[in-house]
């Protein structure tokens, strides 16, 4: 019964930690990124507009795990609607130009232009969704090749103690890089966010 009570007065240490972090960062009603997220959105070839009814945090620490079973990359945006909550976590990667060797090897033995299986696998939360591709009209809005679109699994408690579901989109644009965009909501809100993918859609778009 105590260690119960233990845990229970931790977590709520753990969402009051939280609740001011965004207290504290929510003033930033502006996206201001750093040099080196300014260099590897350029390197990406990715645009970046910021939607309404958004304001920016500063991107969270990979510390916060979505899940312990997967890995996700270092956001350079996170933004969160002031009316409905739902948090947007931007990650970008620029592919290797193939100078170096090792460069090369992964060039020739990694199919960068595509979802990777194993990290599907590992991610998708199969009892909320299936993988689905995002049609050709959105993505030449958008100037990508392909995407995808799924529910990944979420850590027990939700992510952050906050957000129990997640919806990630992926686009690629091939040879140059690829951009994820991460939808974070909370219970009853499944109708909601797909409005919210297509009303923000076009917040982030690869150079032609």
């Amino acid at each position: 019964m105590k260690i119960n009570l233990i845990r229970r007065n931790e977590r709520k240490w753990k969402l009051l930690l939280v609740s001011i972090f965004f207290i504290v960062n929510s003033t930033q009603s502006q996206c201001i990124l750093s040099k080196d997220d300014k260099q590897q959105m350029k390197d990406a070839k990715v645009e970046f507009y910021q939607p309404n009814t958004y304001f920016c945090i500063n991107p969270l620490s990979s510390y916060f795990s979505i899940h312990p079973e997967f890995l996700q990359g270092q956001f350079t945006i996170s933004l969160i609607n002031k009316d409905n909550q739902i948090m947007i976590g931007i990650f970008t990667m620029p592919y290797p130009k193939g100078i170096t060797r090792a460069e090369k090897f992964l060039i020739e033995t990694v199919d960068l232009n595509h979802i990777s299986k194993k990290a599907l696998v590992q991610e998708m939360d199969t009892r909320l969704s299936q993988l689905r591709f995002v049609k050709t009209d959105y993505l030449k809005k958008i100037n990508a090749d392909r995407g995808y679109v799924y529910n990944t699994k979420t850590r027990k408690g939700g992510y952050l103690g906050i957000y129990p579901r997640c919806k990630k989109v992926i686009v690629y644009k091939d040879n140059v890089g690829r951009a994820e965009i991460l939808f974070f909501y909370k219970y009853g809100q499944d109708a909601l966010v797909k409005q919210e993918i297509e009303r923000t859609w076009g917040l982030l778009k690869f150079k032609p």
